[in-house]
């Protein structure tokens, strides 16, 4: 029976983990999907320390808060004073066309 690709690890994390792995695991888990053994470890890790768990939460509060942030200035249009004149736009088409 073969096992599915994403059980195999090339740097095997092991089932109890530090808090700097479980740290690093947790913020891993934002980027991609962690394979079973990482996940496992990760939880085993978090429903005994309290302070990873509190990481956990900072970090899932802190994600939230800019992907809202960012939602919020892609819909607010920019105010006179936040726009670039003509002159000045021109001034950096040219420098870039010289660099």
């Amino acid at each position: 029976m073969k096992t599915p690709d994403n059980w195999e690890d090339p740097t095997p994390v092991p089932i109890v983990t530090s808090c700097k792995q479980a740290a690093r695991l947790v913020s891993m888990s934002f980027e991609r999907r962690l394979t079973v053994r990482e996940t496992l470890s990760m939880r085993i890790h978090l429903m005994m320390c309290k302070t990873c768990t509190f990481y956990g939460r900072q970090i899932t509060a802190l994600r939230t808060i800019f992907s809202r942030h960012e939602e919020v200035l892609s819909n607010t249009p920019a105010s006179d004073d936040e726009k670039l004149s003509d002159q000045a736009k021109q001034r950096i088409k040219c420098f870039l066309s010289k660099h």
